[in-house]
């Protein structure tokens, strides 16, 4: 698989970036093949404890889903519940298919 954190990586979503995030994410690279982004949640164990840690990531994918898992252009701060990062990531969601997530991302440099 892609990601290291195989067993506890779950695609979430696969979604068509707008064009400002494009810009902001992907480039302007005529020949550029990513042109989704993939949500996902990643867990982390606790150490030495069956506890996890989950973290909402985003990645730059092609249309077929295949991201480079090494490079998210996003991570969440840690959730203690999976149920929390689920929703994260449905927030997350609606504000790629709003071609909103670059405003996210410039709030989150600025606080």
């Amino acid at each position: 698989m892609q990601n290291n954190h195989y067993r506890e990586f779950y695609g979430k979503a696969l979604v068509p970036a707008g064009l400002n995030d494009r810009k902001t994410f992907l480039g302007i690279q005529p020949d550029l093949l990513q042109t989704h982004l993939l949500i996902g949640l990643q867990g982390l164990p606790e150490d030495g404890r069956e506890f996890y840690h989950w973290n909402v990531t985003i990645y730059k994918s092609d249309s077929e889903g295949i991201y480079d898992a090494c490079r998210p252009i996003y991570a969440s701060s840690s959730y203690d519940r999976f149920d929390d990062a689920v929703e994260a990531a449905r927030k997350l969601e609606k504000e790629i298919l709003n071609d909103n997530l670059h405003t996210i991302r410039q709030q989150e440099k600025i606080s």
